[in-house]
């Protein structure tokens, strides 16, 4: 959700000395999601933080090392088999049929 852990954690790796950390935002009523895309957030949630993060859960290391280990993760698995699937289609797009 945006503004709350996982945007925090990914902040925190990527440009620390840019984030002020403090509790934002609010758990979001499950009926409001689908509004989402029409209604600015502001509307949907107290703060306008889509997702709660509360500054006293985590240190700033502990923050960054998750933002590095979910993204690492989801990249990595993201990537399995992208070689074998480019090559494919490379040798499809080539071949004479």
């Amino acid at each position: 959700m945006h503004g709350g852990l996982l945007s925090v954690c990914t902040a925190m790796w990527l440009c620390p000395e840019l984030v002020k950390l403090k509790s934002m935002g609010s758990d979001v009523p499950t009926e409001n999601r689908i509004y989402a895309d029409y209604i600015f957030w502001d509307k949907l949630t107290k703060d306008g933080c889509w997702g709660k993060f509360d500054e006293n859960s985590f240190t700033p290391e502990e923050l960054a090392e998750k933002g590095k280990k979910f993204w690492t993760t989801f990249i990595s698995k993201k990537c399995e088999g992208l070689k074998s699937v480019l090559e494919e289609a490379y040798r499809k797009k080539t071949s004479r049929s």
